[in-house]
């Protein structure tokens, strides 16, 4: 009696371990194995369900129909959720200056004029009302936004 009471606090203790390791893995990381775990869990559901109840095989492509004719509500609830949170100041969004310099074709050591003389010439050519590309505009503005920072 007295090893299977060793025996659950030694998993017990394992498993709370295991769990503020998990609870503590970076934002990205987590999500990844929560959803995993998640559709593991799902999983594992239906192959009980399949093995003691035939009958849910019946159900399934009912749920897949009930899933594909309530996809807009369950795209606004998944928005709504499942909204990511940016910010214009993260770090992987920073541009060093050197990078800026290289986008708006300019040397190291140039004067505030130069750069937004170059900045609008650049922001002429290639705005998006005017035909150029989003992607495209945003890189020169936080270039010059780098630059004149």
């Amino acid at each position: 009696m007295i090893y299977y009471i060793i025996l659950g606090v030694i998993i017990t203790t394992i498993l709370l371990v295991k769990l503020t390791e998990f609870i503590h893995l970076p934002h990205e990381k987590f999500r990844k194995y929560v959803k995993f775990s998640l559709i593991l869990f799902v999983l594992l559901i239906i192959s009980f369900l399949f093995r003691f109840f035939p009958a849910v095989v019946a159900a399934i492509p009912g749920v897949f129909l009930v899933c594909y004719r309530w996809r807009f509500l369950i795209s606004i609830l998944s928005k709504l959720f499942y909204r990511k949170k940016s910010s214009n100041f993260s770090s992987k969004n920073a541009m060093s200056r050197k990078n800026a310099l290289d986008i708006l074709g300019l040397k190291d050591g140039v004067s505030r004029e130069e750069i937004l003389e170059t900045y609008q010439s650049l922001i002429k050519k290639n705005h998006p009302d005017l035909g150029g590309s989003d992607w495209i505009t945003k890189q020169i503005n936080q270039a010059r936004d780098t630059l004149l920072g």
